[in-house]
């Protein structure tokens, strides 16, 4: 009888437990319904956005505009500054490719395909450095003092009408200036009317072509010489000045002298070149101000230079002094030689290898053409490929010349020295000396 029960009461525990888990397993499920509900709001405000509302988001940032740079530069840039400066441009991450052309003796004309200089080469030494699209650029070097005893062989001087057409760049890098210095005879005294000029003659050309449509340049940067130790401060600032006034309107003109203290510590005997970390501080300080007028705006809003054109073409119609004679006349004249100018010693020369000296003659006669004068500054090469020239000429004689302005010769710009202080003649060159320079336009 008591195990009947016992069994009974097990029976109805077991039914009752059921019920109890039914109604606690109902409960459960119905309080994840609940939480689920409460939920919901916040789980569906994760899930991804369509692309509609994307992109009716805040505008994403725009990867930086990706520049073509050049770089050209004189003898000065072959010291170091022209490849210090195209590693910081390589660096740069604006910065797509750069393309760096470093000529000795080049003047802003050398870059031209125009009469004189339309096959000229450089004979002291080139540089190139070229973006082929891998890591590393491809290089050219070719200067003294790469191996023992070694001498640059002729290297042609790029145009800069090919390289804007092929290279497509966005800024342009000139650094020139120092070779200008020698269309100052005496290298102290300034004539406005007549350096003007001559000076505008070797800026306007350059830049017109640099810009003309179609090309891509947004910016020139023109980097002016630093101090240079052979010519007066007088020379310098009206150099600086000039570039200013013909191009400043289309380019950004550095003055170097306010880059670099002179004098330099390590300073060649012409006491314009200089090597080392003053050529480094030169190059990066270049680099700043670049990197600093970039910054002034977006990139892509800056228009083609080649905008800007006609502004320089009106600069470049600027009335000029009438010329005493018509240009390209040749002059012969029967005259007494009465001062000498002696030559420079060769380790001043380099890197350069021609050198001019200035003779002053006392005009007896004219024979052909036209002077009015009573002397004449006659230039004589004292130096031809680093090879000291026999001057065979005396106080006193009397010579028969036939001459040029050496304006016209692509002599103009040739290292000189003229110690006879007579700064009011134009310089003349002699016709058979004309054509014995390397390069010859012919």
């Amino acid at each position: 009888m008591l195990d009947a029960r016992h069994d009974s009461f097990e029976s109805d525990c077991r039914v009752e437990c059921r019920k109890v888990q039914m109604i606690m397993t109902r409960n459960r499920i119905l309080s994840r319904l609940v939480v689920l509900a409460l939920l919901a709001p916040s789980l569906f405000a994760q899930q991804p956005k369509p692309a509609t509302e994307l992109q009716a988001g805040p505008p994403q940032s725009v990867a930086p505009q990706q520049i073509n740079v050049l770089i050209l530069g004189d003898s000065l840039a072959l010291c170091g500054f022209g490849k210090r400066l195209d590693e910081r441009f390589r660096k740069d991450p604006r910065v797509k490719s750069t393309y760096t052309y470093i000529a000795c003796g080049t003047n802003p004309l050398s870059w031209l395909k125009d009469r004189p200089y339309t096959n000229i080469k450089t004979h002291c030494g080139f540089v190139s450095i070229e973006s082929n699209g891998s890591g590393r650029p491809r290089e050219l070097q070719d200067v003294y003092g790469m191996r023992r005893g070694h001498v640059p062989i002729p290297h042609a001087v790029p145009k800069i009408e090919d390289l804007v057409t092929a290279l497509q760049p966005d800024i342009l890098i000139m650094q020139t200036g120092t070779n200008l210095f020698d269309l100052f005879p005496d290298h102290k005294t300034v004539h406005p009317s007549r350096h003007g000029p001559a000076l505008r003659g070797y800026l306007i050309p350059f830049v017109t072509k640099a810009v003309r449509n179609p090309s891509t340049l947004r910016k020139i940067y023109w980097v002016a010489a630093p101090t240079s130790g052979r010519v007066a401060k007088e020379v310098q600032d009206f150099v600086v000045g000039q570039i200013r006034a013909d191009i400043g309107n289309i380019a950004s003109v550095i003055d170097s002298r306010t880059l670099v203290p002179y004098p330099y510590r390590h300073m060649e005997p012409d006491k314009e070149h200089f090597l080392g970390e003053e050529m480094d501080m030169w190059a990066d300080k270049v680099f700043d101000f670049v990197e600093q007028d970039l910054a002034q705006q977006p990139f892509a809003a800056l228009k083609p230079l080649s905008e800007k054109a006609p502004t320089l073409a009106m600069t470049q119609e600027q009335p000029t002094p009438p010329a005493e004679e018509p240009k390209g006349q040749t002059l012969q004249v029967k005259a007494k030689l009465i001062f000498k100018t002696e030559p420079i010693p060769l380790n001043e020369l380099l890197p350069y290898q021609e050198y001019l000296v200035g003779y002053v003659y006392e005009i007896n006669r004219v024979v052909a053409g036209q002077y009015s004068e009573n002397q004449i500054l006659v230039m004589h090469p004292a130096y031809i490929g680093r090879k000291k020239q026999k001057l065979r000429y005396r106080i006193g004689k009397t010579y028969k010349l036939k001459l040029h302005e050496l304006e016209e010769t692509v002599w103009k710009t040739v290292k000189s020295k003229d110690d006879s202080g007579l700064i009011n003649l134009q310089p003349y060159i002699r016709v058979q000396d004309e054509t014995r320079h390397p390069e010859h336009a012919r």
